[in-house]
């Protein structure tokens, strides 16, 4: 039976700089689309120019997807003459739908029947628990941890002595203007002997990834100013050797 349609889950480069990422059969597929959802207009359409997409913008229909929430399916509007359209979802960086809206969407294109497609490309999660040394068997992505200090704080108690009963490596993330509060809070929250991986520009020309316990990090952690990061941390026991 043929799907009614085909979502491709398309990943964009994690930096502005150095290679996308993306090989030359995912480049291939992106090229002929002509629909897509994205999270942000304008820096879509710089990423589809960066690699090569030459289709005029004007003949291009894109649909903003800033959250799960703004779904609604009557935005998929296609001419009679495409029984069976072909839908990219473009991740603003990354993996589309991890930590990423588009999971509403997903959904529904299951639902509907249509063939959905993830293609291959970065995730910073994956690519920065790789470099990370620590636990790859058992692992924990937390996404955003609270704004507000003390919640915050409590959650990264909380989340250490799991990982110390589990013996799980903790991942989380924050935008880039509060990546430097985030850390200071690691820092100044967690065990000394705990392991903490700072990973930054993955990718890029400015990519920083280091793993050092706590007590290491004093006076040499790197600025985070602006700059994309996930923080991985371990606080059981591993060995080196």
């Amino acid at each position: 039976m043929s799907p009614r349609g085909i979502l491709y889950l398309i990943p964009s480069a994690l930096s502005l700089t150095g290679d996308c990422g993306l090989s030359a059969a995912t480049l291939a597929i992106v090229h002929e689309l002509d629909f897509f959802f994205v999270e942000n207009l304008r820096s879509a359409r710089r990423f589809l120019r960066r690699i090569g997409y030459q289709k005029d913008f004007n003949t291009v229909s894109m649909f903003p997807l800033n959250s799960d929430d703004e779904w609604n399916p009557s935005a998929l509007q296609f001419p009679a003459d495409r029984p069976a359209p072909k839908v990219g979802l473009l991740s603003e960086a990354g993996s589309p739908a991890v930590a990423d809206p588009g999971a509403a969407l997903v959904l529904w294109a299951h639902q509907q029947g249509w063939r959905v497609i993830p293609l291959p490309g970065p995730s910073a999660i994956l690519l920065a628990l790789m470099a990370s040394g620590l636990n790859g068997q058992c692992f924990f992505f937390h996404g955003y941890l609270p704004v507000k200090r003390e919640i915050r704080r409590r959650r990264i108690h909380e989340l250490e002595k799991e990982s110390r009963q589990r013996q799980c490596t903790q991942i989380i993330m924050e935008t880039p203007y509060r990546n430097e509060a985030l850390l200071n809070d690691l820092l100044s929250q967690l065990m000394p002997s705990t392991l903490l991986c700072i990973a930054a520009d993955l990718t890029g020309d400015r990519e920083f990834i280091a793993t050092r316990p706590v007590c290491a990090w004093e006076h040499t952690t790197p600025s985070l100013k602006g700059r994309p990061a996930l923080f991985l941390f371990h606080a059981g026991a591993l060995r080196a050797g």
